[in-house]
């Protein structure tokens, strides 16, 4: 993804929006984020390989995995993942992040693997906090009310400077080319001369910073309406409408009207629901509850992407699903 000033910077990819139970046209939860040559998975559901494959995600590009919980339809993917990956000759080092027990689940997994992995995989066993910062994108992991040990995620993009400003580099005596990107990077550059040019001498101020929250599987929680907060993208589970909030808090999960709520009351841009339940079929009561109190949201489908740009702008593209 490009880092200009008006171009796209995060790719957001929905892999699997499912619930529980996989049906046709709806896999398990997986989404891939991607930025500067990365893709940072959230949840690995079953099936993912195939749908990373569909969606021509690239299989030896800088990785993350982010796990949100150890329930079996975020997990189930991982094992499949790492053996295509194994056996299309990956050889980029892979890091997953999630709760303790992924540590066992995945040396169990890999155990399956003839010869094991061909490219270095590291599990962390995770709390809350800093889990990936890298090319000006930030994830953090924060814990959520679901049942048993569960995260969200949130991703925020910062650029390290505002717009360029030509007119004043070349005030200062900065030839136009390679110093110019060096100083919209956010980076020093010293001229022929030995003078010094800071990037805050050519740039305006750094634009709004993007945030993308990922909700994971919970119940409405006062953490993730704090971490909500002004959020660019909120992609939130919404497994049931209001008519069965009994199952929602029985179970841990949130209903479309409570998913609308926290982003009506946070301030968030957009919101995109997934993980619901396929009693609902095509979604259209899930989305018409949470329109009626969060007009700016809409359905996640299978490899859907929302794509950003520097100032949040966001557009949707729907991919024909693949079998």
């Amino acid at each position: 993804m490009t880092d200009s000033c008006c171009g796209i910077v995060i790719d957001i990819v929905f892999l699997g929006t499912g619930g529980s139970i996989p049906t046709a046209g709806r896999n398990h939860p997986s989404i891939v984020v991607r930025h500067s040559g990365w893709n940072l998975m959230l949840d690995c559901g079953e099936d993912t390989q195939r749908q990373f494959e569909f969606a021509g995600l690239g299989q030896n590009k800088k990785m993350s995995i982010m796990i949100s919980h150890m329930h079996g339809d975020h997990v189930l993917g991982l094992g499949g993942l790492l053996l295509r990956f194994s056996l299309l000759g990956r050889i980029k080092p892979l890091e997953i992040y999630g709760p303790p027990e992924l540590i066992p689940y995945v040396k169990m997994n890999q155990a399956t693997i003839n010869l094991g992995t061909t490219f270095k995989t590291t599990v962390y066993g995770i709390n809350s906090g800093i889990l990936f910062d890298a090319d000006n994108l930030q994830v953090r992991a924060f814990e959520v009310d679901h049942r048993g040990l569960a995260f969200g995620f949130e991703l925020t993009y910062q650029r390290p400077t505002g717009e360029f400003n030509p007119k004043e580099a070349r005030k200062l005596g900065v030839p136009k080319g390679p110093l110019w990107g060096k100083l919209a990077d956010g980076k020093s550059v010293k001229l022929s001369n030995g003078k010094e040019i800071r990037p805050e001498d050519v740039t305006g101020p750094k634009p709004k910073p993007l945030k993308i929250v990922y909700s994971g599987d919970t119940r409405p929680c006062d953490s993730l309406r704090k971490t909500a907060e002004g959020a660019t993208v909120l992609i939130s589970e919404a497994m049931y409408t209001s008519e069965h909030l009994d199952l929602a808090e029985e179970r841990g999960h949130m209903t479309a009207a409570s998913a609308a709520e926290i982003a009506k009351s946070s301030g968030v841009k957009l919101l995109v629901l997934t993980h619901y339940s396929p009693r609902y079929e095509n979604g259209e009561e899930i989305l018409d509850e949470a329109r009626a109190v969060f007009p700016d949201a809409i359905l996640a489908t299978d490899l859907m992407r929302i794509r950003l740009n520097a100032t949040g702008e966001s557009t949707v593209f729907h991919q024909d699903l693949q079998t």
